[in-house]
């Protein structure tokens, strides 16, 4: 039962909630790691980055928000809750590896890590990945764009695109799409 005990202390990524809505409640990080993994899916179908591991990528996106299990989503709004957060989801990562079944222990130890060092490729197209997700998801939920800005989502979110076109290519499309339709202007 430890091992079933373990992976139920997974599966509460569904009960934690982010400022995203889904139709009429709140996104998820569980949803929000499935629709990861299917935006890293579709992208790494249509570009041509052979030196990108598959696999990794989306070990990356599974494990990447584990840690909002005990931390919670900090939406990149909350300026006052981003302090600190990296010392937080260390701590959370330490606590979770003692409840999930031992055989993925390490596993989510050192995906967690180079998921947030940033020093793979593939880590980098992850994050990448991650950010681009909540714009594309809130293209259908216009009224959570409130208070939002171009500069503020180019200030957060244009860097982590600059090694993948193809995602700042998307980037730039969402971007426009919102400015066009009055997403920026509420």
């Amino acid at each position: 039962m430890d091992n079933i005990n373990g992976l139920r202390k997974l599966y509460q990524l569904k009960n934690v909630e982010r400022a995203c809505s889904v139709w009429g409640r709140k996104e998820s990080t569980a949803e929000h790691s499935w629709s990861c993994l299917i935006l890293a899916d579709y992208f790494l179908s249509s570009i041509n980055k052979p030196e990108l591991n598959r696999l990794k990528v989306y070990e990356l996106l599974m494990y990447h928000d584990v840690v909002e299990i005990e931390t919670g989503d900090v939406n990149i709004t909350n300026e006052k809750m981003q302090k600190g957060k990296q010392k937080r989801e260390q701590e959370a990562m330490h606590v979770l590896k003692e409840h999930i079944p031992a055989v993925l222990r390490q596993k989510f130890v050192n995906l967690f890590t180079e998921f947030e060092e940033q020093k793979t490729a593939e880590a980098k197209f992850a994050k990448a990945i991650d950010a681009l997700d909540a714009e594309i998801h809130e293209l259908d939920y216009k009224d959570d764009w409130k208070g939002w800005t171009e500069e503020f989502l180019r200030r957060k979110k244009q860097p982590l695109f600059e090694t993948f076109p193809e995602l700042r290519a998307t980037f730039e499309k969402t971007i426009q799409f919102c400015r066009e339709h009055g997403y920026f202007t509420q």
